[in-house]
């Protein structure tokens, strides 16, 4: 053999070598994929917009329905997150008034929980942009879907 095809055949040898050295061990598994926390719904928000019992299934909004909506959230804990919350709606005409306070639970996956002094609701939200939509569906008597607006 010459020395030139020599020389040409050595990346070709060494190649063959590292493809074949990669020993006789388990594939390696890839990593899984990381946790997407939840969005931060710290804020305060007021109402856009109310559908529930209250308002006879009807979407009402200011002047005839007003609230004010705070959530403080801590850090969250791989895809949970949770905080307190501070709740105001009232609606004059209908003689409604609604002060709550209690604490939030969030998840990435859209899930909702709230424990609050006036019960317990679960549900799901959305947050786009800087409007946030809760829609409660459990209990049954408490079924609304609220929007409002972070300030």
């Amino acid at each position: 053999m010459n020395k030139r095809l020599g020389i040409l055949l050595i990346p070709v040898v060494a190649a063959g070598l590292v493809v074949g050295c990669g020993g006789g061990d388990e594939p390696m598994e890839p990593a899984p994929p990381a946790v997407t926390p939840p969005p931060d719904l710290s804020g305060t928000y007021t109402l856009v917009s109310l559908t529930g019992a209250i308002t006879g299934g009807l979407t009402v909004g200011p002047p005839a329905v007003m609230g004010t909506f705070t959530l403080s959230q801590g850090a969250p804990t791989g895809d949970t997150a949770s905080g307190m919350l501070s709740l105001s709606i009232s609606a004059p005409a209908l003689q409604f008034m609604l002060e709550d306070q209690g604490t939030f639970t969030i998840r990435a996956d859209g899930s909702w929980e709230q424990r609050a002094e006036t019960g317990q609701a679960v549900g799901t939200f959305t947050l786009a942009g800087n409007v946030l939509t809760v829609v409660v569906t459990e209990p049954a008597t408490a079924a609304s879907t609220t929007v409002w607006q972070r300030q």
